[in-house]
């Protein structure tokens, strides 16, 4: 398990290079939903651009080799696959939070009256699309590379979400989102708490996938 732990923090590590970036997007969705008086365009694209950061630490790993690094030290590929998936969660755990805040504070910024059961639904949903998402593109790149991967992959997924913004815009889907949890309202707590293991498994399977791929590359 330390192991695992280990290279979970060597990738926060890597990814440090791309903290001003993270940040930047942390700005842009707090505005972009405030701007389009919609508070949870802000959750939506908090995770939207979660799975980029959670994708670019293989970005930053071509580019500087860190493979190499892999490949000196006494890990198995499963450890590395493993503390990979744990670096995404936390990601994902992490932006949520911050997603969730963003639209809170945007519904009363422009008194959208978002309800609680609205907002705890949609960093729900929002989640699972980053775990989605991850789930999707983590084995690609471990099989070809971010670099080769990363626009056949992701793009489609991002295109999917644009669509789904705008359509946020032009119908009531708050309103359909608190509707389609409204079983949970006396149970808010289960909300992200389905949205959490569902992505999780998402996770699980991805992450067993991967290894069948990354099992038969050389990383030395």
């Amino acid at each position: 398990m330390n192991r695992i732990l280990n290279t979970t923090k060597l990738d926060f590590y890597t990814a440090k290079s791309i903290i001003t970036f993270m940040l930047i997007t942390y700005v842009i969705s707090a505005l972009v939903g405030v701007s389009a008086k919609q508070p949870i365009i802000s959750v939506v694209l908090v995770l939207v651009f979660g799975t980029y950061i959670a994708g670019s630490v293989f970005s930053v790993e071509e580019k500087n080799h860190i493979d190499k690094l892999y490949g000196i030290l006494p890990l198995k590929k499963s450890d590395m696959i493993a503390g990979r998936y744990i670096y995404a969660v936390i990601i994902g755990l992490v932006n949520s939070v911050i997603g969730g805040i963003f639209g809170f504070a945007s519904s009363l910024i422009v008194n959208a009256g978002l309800s609680s059961v609205t907002l705890l639904s949609t960093v729900s949903l929002a989640f699972l699309y980053f775990c989605f998402a991850v789930s999707i593109a983590f084995p690609v790149y471990y099989k070809f590379s971010f670099t080769k991967a990363y626009v056949f992959t992701m793009i489609p997924i991002y295109l999917v979400v644009l669509f789904g913004v705008f359509l946020a815009r032009r119908t009531g889907f708050n309103d359909s989102v608190g509707q389609a949890f409204q079983f949970l309202s006396g149970a808010p707590v289960l909300i992200p708490l389905f949205g959490l293991i569902i992505g999780l498994i998402f996770f699980v399977i991805s992450a067993y996938i991967s290894v069948s791929v990354y099992k038969h590359k050389e990383v030395y």
